[in-house]
């Protein structure tokens, strides 16, 4: 089987948000730099979610990959996200982050601006430990590396098949 890097499969961007040094918080750019190792079209972004409006204006199609809180959740567990009206969404802990505007914020933003991808897929992985160090959770590394998998070999279905 081709690999989506093989394919070519560059149909979009995936920003994997988060903060490397803050455990769990990492995992959306573990997700974006094992991506960008495989060829595939990632970034890492740890800066203010008005920033992400820079990223993922004019995409086709963009996934943003977060760690979350989640009560009663497994730790990496994920969750989809593609409809923002969905309270669900804005319950799903990624206001809790350490960025400055978070994601949910942004897609508001995004949507008052008229700037936001012309799809837009959200994938929430529930986190346990969001100290100080760079270790990810083993529930949270084993979900990334699923995802990874799952993404490199799906020629970025954004989303399709993830739930």
């Amino acid at each position: 089987m081709s690999s989506a890097a093989d394919r070519g499969a560059s149909a979009g961007l995936l920003i994997g948000l988060g903060h490397a040094e803050r455990q769990d918080d990492g995992v959306g750019p573990f997700v974006a730099r094992e991506l960008q190792h495989r060829g595939l079209p990632a970034v890492v972004h740890s800066g203010d979610g008005t920033a992400l409006l820079d990223l993922w204006d004019g995409q086709a199609v963009c996934v943003v990959v977060d760690a979350m809180t989640a009560p009663g959740a497994e730790p990496g567990a994920l969750r989809v996200f593609t409809d923002f009206e969905d309270p669900g969404f804005q319950r799903a802990g990624f206001v809790h982050s350490t960025h400055r505007l978070g994601l949910p914020e942004a897609v508001a933003l995004g949507r008052t601006l008229g700037r936001l991808p012309g799809r837009l897929v959200v994938i929430g992985i529930a986190g346990t430990a969001f100290g100080f160090g760079p270790a990810l959770s083993s529930p949270v590394r084993a979900a990334a590396e699923s995802l990874i998998g799952r993404i490199a070999e799906g020629g970025f279905s954004f989303g399709h098949g993830l739930r």
